[in-house]
């Protein structure tokens, strides 16, 4: 009986911790694609401000060129999907309650966008299992706008596998 009081009030802490929020290193890892367009575009706008307009057509086209080719244009679409991908993790790690005692939440190490289904490696903060983190696998897949998801375990007990498959 004692036990399952202790889980109960267990239970409830976690469902009313609220998440941590992120401090300034973990903030700029997280946006680090956003801020890396940003200080590019900073960066270029006076050069290219510098330039004629018959360059600045030049360059432009040049820059917009390789999206022609439809590799290209689909290596391109992975990686902001893969991006987007973080972003709605994060989102969904916080509505589905997938934290840690503390408020921590998973730490995403790598995106791999695919055809038909994004492999996500996540980095699991102390007091959070891959056991926990399948419970909420089907809210996951939702969230990112998959039909399923899978966890799956590495070689490292604190590093899982997050695959979440679009199409069936």
């Amino acid at each position: 009986m004692r036990e399952d009081a202790e889980d109960l009030l267990g239970a409830l802490d976690h469902a009313i911790r609220p998440t941590r929020p992120p401090n300034l290193l973990v903030a700029i890892f997280r946006w680090r694609y956003e801020l890396a367009l940003l200080v590019g575009a900073v960066a270029a706008a006076p050069a290219i401000a510098a330039l004629t307009p018959t360059l600045v057509v030049g360059v432009t086209a040049l820059a917009v060129l390789p999206l022609g080719v439809p590799q290209v244009r689909h290596l391109v679409w992975l990686r902001v999907r893969g991006v987007i991908l973080q972003h709605r993790l994060r989102t969904a790690f916080r509505a589905a309650r997938v934290h840690s005692n503390t408020g921590r939440l998973p730490a995403i190490l790598w995106t791999s966008p695919r055809t038909r289904a994004d492999r996500v490696h996540l980095l699991l903060p102390a007091g959070l299992t891959g056991e926990l983190l399948e419970g909420q696998a089907d809210r996951i897949a939702v969230a990112t706008g998959g039909a399923y998801a899978e966890v799956l375990p590495t070689r490292h007990r604190f590093v899982v596998k997050l695959v979440i498959v679009r199409s069936p």
